[in-house]
């Protein structure tokens, strides 16, 4: 692939409100041809690239490559732009994450709207045209990477609490211990580790502590009180009650199933 600087091809941009033109639910499949780019004006269900979802939020701005398999969830809106490029540009784009927010939203949907205006107009303008194109992805460029620097100490964060949390989830450890443990405020970590894990600390403490009791309902003898305080439940009750909702089983039930499995 070259790596020379050649200047993209504009080809579409505008604005898109899938509800004025369709009432199907999602999109079909399709192969993209050209580079797409789409900011989501406000919180939607799920975009699909190659099969993996992304959900549809304000402010997150959305990329798929020539030879990418889309589709969407409806309806949504977006401001969006399409281009050919090569050399350079592809290749630096091929390298950023595909799915981000935008931390300088107003610069760039701004320098959007100029370029969708001189686009539609009839005037020759394609000096200027160019220009802001390149600054533009320029910069959509630089978020993409200045996101995928946060996500990636946001990652580390998450994996750092979900290792305190799998140690200690027998104790009675609370937010504010697990945001202490990674340096955070508890309201910063839950907001990162939510975001990240798609699941809050608590659902994930309750996750470990569920998975707990099934290793000791099959490994051991051990009576069901005596596995809730293990496991950080403190009663029994408490743990049927949480495993029951998790596992559509009583914890007898679960062992019993186990056992019987053995005997087949």
């Amino acid at each position: 692939m070259s790596s020379e600087l050649i200047l993209p091809e504009l080809l579409m941009c505008g604005y898109y409100d899938s509800s004025l033109f369709s009432s199907a639910k999602v999109t079909p499949k399709r192969r993209c041809t050209m580079v797409e780019v789409e900011h989501f004006l406000e919180d939607g269900k799920n975009i699909f690239l190659n099969n993996e979802a992304f959900p549809i939020r304000k402010n997150h701005v959305f990329l798929s490559l020539p030879g990418d398999v889309r589709n969407s969830e409806l309806p949504f809106k977006t401001k969006y732009i399409k281009f050919m490029a090569e050399g350079k540009i592809i290749k630096t784009l091929s390298s950023v994450p595909r799915y981000f927010n935008m931390n300088r939203s107003f610069e760039i949907l701004s320098l959007l709207d100029e370029i969708i205006t001189l686009h539609a107009s009839k005037e020759d303008n394609e000096i200027l045209l160019q220009g802001k194109l390149l600054t533009y992805i320029s910069l959509l460029i630089e978020e993409a990477m200045n996101s995928q620097k946060t996500q990636s100490y946001k990652r580390a964060i998450t994996a750092q609490a979900q290792s305190f949390i799998k140690n200690n989830c027998s104790r009675q450890i609370k937010l504010s211990d697990i945001a202490r443990e990674v340096n955070l405020s508890p309201n910063y970590f839950h907001t990162i580790f939510t975001e990240v894990c798609r699941i809050t600390p608590r659902e994930y403490l309750t996750e470990c502590r569920v998975s707990m009791v099934k290793n000791l309902l099959i490994t051991t003898n051990l009576p069901l009180s005596e596995i809730a305080e293990r496991s950080g439940f403190n009663t029994q009750q408490y743990m049927t009650s949480i495993f029951k909702s998790e596992e559509n089983f009583s914890p007898a039930q679960f062992r019993k199933q186990h056992q019987n499995e053995y005997l087949k």
